[in-house]
C-alpha cells in the first residue's frame, strides 16, 4: 500500500483527473518494488489508493469552500473527514494526501 501511495502522491503528481501515468503503468511500477506481493494485492492497493484521491481531492475543495470552518480546526475536521472515508492509514500518510490535494486544487 506504501508504494502505491507513494506514485500517486508524491509532490508533483498530477490531479487524479490526469491520466497520464495510466492505471497499468502504475501497477507495474508497484509490481516491480514489491515481488512478493501477488497481483491482485497490488491492484487492491491501487484502487484503494486511487479511490484516497479522488475523496482527498473533493475533501480539499471542501476545505477551500470553508465547509470545515478555518484555521487550525479546519484542517483538522478535514482530515478526521478523510480518514473515515479511507480508513487504515499513517497520519503521516493522510497529512502528506491533504497537502498534496491542496496543491491540486489550488489550480
Amino acid at each position: 500500500m506504501t508504494i502505491a501511495f507513494d506514485l500517486i502522491f508524491r509532490q508533483g503528481r498530477s490531479p487524479p483527473s490526469c491520466p497520464v501515468p495510466d492505471d497499468m503503468d502504475l501497477l507495474n511500477r508497484i509490481r516491480d518494488k514489491v515481488h512478493n506481493e501477488s497481483p491482485a494485492m497490488c491492484r487492491d492497493a491501487l484502487i484503494r489508493i486511487q479511490r484516497l484521491s479522488h475523496d482527498v481531492y473533493d475533501i480539499c475543495n471542501a476545505f477551500r469552500e470553508g465547509e470545515y470552518g478555518s484555521g487550525d480546526e479546519a484542517i483538522e475536521a478535514a482530515l478526521v473527514i478523510l480518514r473515515k472515508k479511507c480508513p487504515g492509514l499513517s497520519d503521516e500518510q493522510y497529512r502528506k494526501a491533504f497537502a498534496v490535494g491542496m496543491m491540486w486544487t489550488a489550480f
